[in-house]
């Protein structure tokens, strides 16, 4: 067994992929797509390890600090091993060498991912001591099966509460924007905690939010209180289907929580999507959250789930 750097030539890259279409065949890669990948990752150090066996590609791993995550200290790990040659020390192998060449002496959590069909990578990483942080998957909705009418007698009535797209709340409400600007910050605010968010400027939100090519007033539903404005939800067009809508934010005020009222703003939200030619509803998320719930009642297909993990590096750095 051998380990090198990786050299970016196109024999490397083309054992990459090959490495990940076999552990991944229902997400194919290619060598212009990996070239693209590692041409946008900003310029941090980044280790990028080969392994060899009697001169023949057996297994490949990368660290680096991960960015992505918006935190100092974390290093994400990443292996894969191919899958003849796999259950022979040869991914402890690679990981052990990664951390050996790490800035571990700054950094302080070592930050990994598999998917919950993989049981190979799963017990791979519980076993070098990583726990679940989290679970993320792509999910779809067929609004050609979705019957607003049937789910809704099957869900919770939330009255007193009513609903109405934002479009006409635009002519009918005077500080319409400054309400819906107020309940967007609060609801992503609540999403990124304990991090500060500042609340972005009238203008600016404007910029980002309500200008924005796939933002529409008419996906937008916002439930209402008398005049009070306690939740939205807010669907927006697919930049890579045009038959598709995402799930883009919703929330709901904490006194109204549980009373059926974030499913009645998706019900109504779908419904416009369906109503306006769109073919399914896409979203991203943790399966077993709230809403994750709420979108397996409603009807979505979830697909197998990502689960992020985690350990701490020692104290020592090695």
């Amino acid at each position: 067994m051998h380990l090198r750097d990786f050299d970016n030539s196109d024999a490397d890259y083309r054992a990459l992929v090959e490495l990940e279409n076999q552990t991944w065949p229902d997400t194919p890669t290619t060598v212009e797509a990996q070239r693209e990948m590692a041409a946008a990752r900003p310029d941090i150090r980044w280790n990028q390890r080969v392994c060899e066996i009697d001169g023949s590609v057996a297994g490949f791993g990368s660290c680096g600090e991960a960015f992505w995550l918006g935190e100092p200290g974390i290093l994400h790990v990443y292996i894969v091993v191919k899958p003849a040659l796999r259950r022979q020390g040869i991914g402890s192998r690679i990981l052990r060498d990664l951390l050996d060449r790490a800035p571990t002496t700054t950094m302080h959590t070592l930050n990994s991912a598999s998917r919950e069909d993989q049981a190979g990578g799963m017990q791979f990483l519980q076993t070098h001591g990583f726990a679940e942080t989290g679970r993320d998957a792509d999910s779809e909705l067929d609004l050609a099966e979705f019957d607003i009418v049937r789910l809704a007698e099957t869900c919770k009535d939330p009255s007193p509460a009513r609903f109405r797209p934002l479009a006409p709340l635009t002519e009918s409400c005077a500080d319409w924007m400054e309400r819906f600007r107020d309940l967007a910050h609060r609801f992503q605010a609540e999403a990124v905690a304990p991090e500060p968010l500042d609340k972005p400027s009238p203008r600016q939100f404007a910029e980002e939010h309500l200008n924005a090519r796939d933002f529409s007033p008419y996906l937008c539903w916002i439930a209402l209180d008398g005049s009070d404005w306690i939740g939205m939800t807010e669907l927006r067009a697919s930049a890579d289907d045009n038959m598709a809508v995402e799930a883009f934010r919703t929330g709901v005020n904490r006194t109204w929580r549980g009373h059926g009222v974030a499913t009645a703003l998706k019900l109504h939200a779908f419904g416009s999507a369906k109503a306006q030619g769109f073919a399914k509803v896409l979203a991203y998320g943790d399966p077993n959250s709230s809403i994750g719930h709420i979108h397996r009642r409603l009807g979505f297909t979830f697909q197998p789930a990502w689960v992020g993990m985690q350990q701490p590096l020692p104290s020592s750095g090695r």
